[in-house]
């Protein structure tokens, strides 16, 4: 693994050079190098989150939330790549495979490792928003090459995918909070029942 080829992609990714995407779409040595991408992207967002919890007092919280961001990030990549790729394959002229949607959006996820600086306070929000319209446009750009689309059929694939992406997102939280509301009054019933 070559990390000035990742790091040099990762500049040439956020300068939304579409020779790059292009090239990444085609050669297949630059899946790890994607794979990476996405893991130090997700690694700096989770530290800005433990960073910004340890300055709030809990140390528990922080490590909590860099795991849980940690994880996220990786996992949230594989859901996208997996939408982008049917949305765009299955219903707006997308020719490309998985590979190559999975190696062009691994690079566009370049402008998240902005999310480390999301600790600061007041600049942290503008720095994380900041991240999120740049790495809109990678994804626009990475969505656009990788499935040889025109820009009509890449933005409707980029907005119907993020749209799922939400309405998965609410789902899982909402199964989530329905899970740890039950365990909690699970706790709870224990608790009364012990005589606490």
């Amino acid at each position: 693994m070559d990390f000035n080829r990742i790091l040099s992609g990762m500049i040439r990714a956020a300068r939304l050079d579409k020779s790059f995407y292009e090239e990444v779409e085609h050669d297949t040595s630059y899946t790890q190098d994607a794979l990476v991408v996405v893991i130090l992207a997700s690694v700096a967002g989770a530290l800005g989150g433990f960073l910004s919890a340890l300055f709030g007092g809990s140390f528990g919280v922080a490590i909590f939330s860099f795991v849980v961001s940690a994880v996220t990030g990786v996992v949230s990549y594989y859901i996208w790549v997996y939408l982008v790729h049917l949305i765009g394959t299955k219903f707006f002229k997308g020719t490309g495979d998985r590979g190559e949607v999975a190696r062009a959006l691994g690079f566009a996820w370049a402008p998240r490792v902005l999310n480390i600086l999301s600790f600061i306070p007041f600049l942290g929000g503008l720095v994380g928003f900041v991240a999120w319209i740049w790495t809109i446009a990678t994804g626009f750009i990475a969505t656009r090459q990788s499935l040889d689309q025109d820009n009509t059929n890449a933005a409707l694939t980029v907005v119907v995918a993020a749209v799922v992406a939400f309405i998965i997102s609410l789902l899982i939280g909402l199964i989530f909070g329905l899970i740890g509301a039950a365990i909690g009054m699970t706790f709870s019933n224990v608790g009364s029942a012990l005589g606490g």
